[in-house]
């Protein structure tokens, strides 16, 4: 099924402190089970970030989280 890149982002958005696995925002996006081989997650995510980038430059919205998944960005003080 087709999804825009937006969903993710509202999840992680509903639950900022959260640092979600891929399989995690997969499943509750798409509501199938993930495989960690589909590169789906992955180009949502980019496409996501591409298209924050284009509203704010300066300014980064989504971390990666190594080994583990995708977190909102924390504002460091």
């Amino acid at each position: 099924a087709e999804v825009s890149a937006v969903p993710p982002f509202l999840l992680m958005r509903n639950m900022p402190d959260k640092i979600f696995s891929k399989a995690n925002l997969f499943q509750s996006v798409w509501n199938i089970e993930y495989i960690s081989e589909d590169n789906t997650l992955n180009v949502h995510i980019s496409n996501l970030r591409n298209k924050l980038k284009a509203v704010c430059p300066d300014k980064d919205f989504i971390d990666t989280v190594w080994g583990i998944g995708y977190r909102l960005h924390k504002a460091r003080d």
